[in-house]
Formats: structure tokens, sequence, C-alpha cells
């Protein structure tokens, strides 16, 4: 089964991808709904946190 995101069509294997990918376009932390400016820092806050 794939997971699309509904903005831009990218297909994912599993539902915790397509929902980490979908957090990118509002740039908001998925694990913690943290929210950033821009994706380069959600990026980087992704790798430190989690």
């Amino acid at each position: 089964m794939a997971y699309t995101c509904s903005t831009c069509d990218s297909e994912f294997s599993s539902a915790a991808g397509v929902t980490q990918h979908v957090a990118l376009h509002h740039n908001t932390c998925a694990e913690c709904d943290t929210s950033f400016d821009e994706a380069d820092a959600l990026r980087d806050h992704i790798h430190e946190q989690h």
C-alpha cells in the first residue's frame, strides 16, 4: 500500500514516512509539533532532537 502526500503527490511506503514528509510542507515537526520558520531549521531540529 502506498501513502500519498496530498500537497505534492509524493508516495511513501509507510504512514510515518508521509506524515514526516507532510510536516516539511508546513515546517512543523511530526514528533513534537514544534513549528519553524524555515524547512532547514526543521531538518536540523529533527536530526538533533529525534
